[in-house]
């Protein structure tokens, strides 16, 4: 493939829109609003497999997309992996702008949907085809690889935070969601410990970033966007400790940004 047909292609990837949960559903809807807003959504499709209620959440989501003016809207109700094999949703996902995804249990959502057809044709049109993926939640931080679950009590402790394969829509910057509410800085900066990558992103709740094909990340809503980096560190225990002991750690990078705040993914530093 030549340098020029590449540019091409690159310049038709679509926006990754990542909630950090509980966002408002019923009143203002400001952050599902400004999602539809600025993308002009009329075709969306709500994947709610993460939850274990997917009836239940595909509704709530159905009538807050509804309410905002999108006309078509298609539930992609996958429970089990042979689900996303089905010609049913792979052909209604030809037609949709953007895919959902749900909040619930990342680890159940990735186990069910983790090199699918399906996932494997929503990259290639996220990449190629203008697709815009938006998830919330559980649905926000699958969307990154590495993406990391549990150790949310005992964040600074070793061995307690865990991690595996995520989507891969956003590589080597981990995402993390609930953040302020739930106290997830220790459980992010721990996962950093590890050297898988050094950069992660957590997200509080009623509040989005939105991640542009040349990597500008902006905030939008009520809440606060983190930004993490262990790429300074100048002392961590992290390695001669075993799983179980306190992690003590020097120089980690911390930005906070708020509605508005534009960031520079490439540079890890704040345009505006």
């Amino acid at each position: 493939m030549t340098s020029n047909k590449r540019v091409a292609l690159d310049a038709r990837k679509g926006n990754l829109v990542l909630i950090g949960g509980a966002e408002d559903r019923r009143d203002a809807k400001w952050v599902l609003r400004s999602l539809v807003e600025e993308h002009k959504v009329s075709r969306i499709a709500i994947i709610p497999t993460a939850t274990l209620y997917p009836g239940e959440c595909s509704d709530d989501y159905y009538y807050a997309f509804r309410d905002l003016g999108v006309s078509d809207i298609e539930i992609f109700d996958i429970r089990e992996s042979r689900d996303a094999r089905k010609s049913e949703y792979l052909g209604k996902l030809e037609r949709v702008q953007m895919v959902f995804f749900t909040g619930g249990d990342q680890v159940r959502l990735t186990r069910i949907l983790l090199r699918s057809p399906l996932i494997e044709r929503i990259k290639e049109r996220f990449h190629y085809d203008g697709l815009h993926i938006a998830g919330t939640s559980a649905g926000a931080a699958a969307a990154a690889n590495p993406m990391t679950f549990d150790g949310d009590e005992h964040g600074l402790i070793k061995g307690t935070v865990k991690f595996t394969e995520g989507f891969g829509f956003l590589e080597n910057i981990t995402i993390d969601t609930h953040f302020v509410a739930r106290g997830r800085l220790a459980r992010l900066t721990q996962f950093l410990c590890h050297g898988y990558t050094h950069r992660g992103i957590g997200i509080g709740e009623d509040t989005s970033i939105t991640i542009t094909p040349d990597q500008l990340m902006r905030v939008t809503g009520n809440g606060i966007t983190t930004l993490v980096s262990t790429e300074q560190v100048q002392y961590s225990n992290f390695n001669q400790i075993t799983n179980g002991e306190k992690i003590s750690i020097e120089g980690v990078k911390l930005a906070f940004l708020q509605h508005g705040s534009v960031f520079d993914l490439k540079t890890w530093t704040v345009v505006e």
